[in-house]
């Protein structure tokens, strides 16, 4: 008599990384097209992925996960994902899936020294000055020559773009949870660079 596999355990928000999102469905046969947000999204066990409701993941299995490319010389080959769920059978069920954001453990992530967080811990992450003004929220982050730059959306519609060096820290406890930016007075003046680096 074989064993019964069950299903990995539910985990609070704070034990997870978001690794993608599903933008939409993709065939007849309940398959969804999701986008990853990590740098190297196959060095992860990808046969389960949690799925966030409130503070808490709940496990759901993989019956099928393959990259997705729709272009022959696509540059990032491993950024679309072709998968389905076990308990996704067809396209109306699929449909349902549009925006649901995908999470991993965070114990598949390699420890880091002290003051140090991976970019995709970022996502999405509420954005505060020294004081703790709320200054927007994260929306992406574009390497450059010399230092990556985070994009930050403001309240008023204004784009920052954040050099690296500037970020100090990211406070995981909160949800989303809280980068936190130490620059000089004129960092938060969209006419200076006019959202451009």
């Amino acid at each position: 008599m074989g064993s019964v596999k069950s299903l990995p355990e539910a985990l609070p928000l704070r034990e997870l990384f978001l690794w993608g999102r599903i933008t939409r469905a993709h065939g007849l046969r309940g398959h969804v097209l999701a986008e990853s947000f990590s740098e190297n999204p196959t060095a992860y066990d990808l046969r389960t992925f949690w799925i966030v409701q409130g503070e808490v993941g709940y496990p759901r299995k993989v019956a099928f996960i393959r990259p997705y490319s729709s272009q022959k010389n696509d540059s990032k080959p491993h950024r679309w994902w072709r998968l389905r769920f076990t308990d996704t059978e067809d396209r109306t069920e699929a449909e349902k899936l549009r925006g649901i954001e995908l999470y991993l453990p965070r114990a598949y992530l390699p420890p880091l020294e002290a003051g140090q967080f991976y970019y995709i811990e970022a996502q999405n992450a509420r954005v505060v000055d020294e004081q703790g003004t709320l200054r927007g929220y994260l929306k992406d982050i574009q390497p450059g020559l010399a230092y990556d730059f985070f994009i930050v959306e403001g309240e008023e519609g204004a784009t920052f773009w954040i050099p690296a060096p500037f970020v100090r820290h990211l406070d995981r406890s909160t949800s989303p949870p809280t980068l936190i930016v130490e620059g000089p007075e004129g960092i938060w003046d969209p006419s200076l660079a006019r959202g451009l680096p």
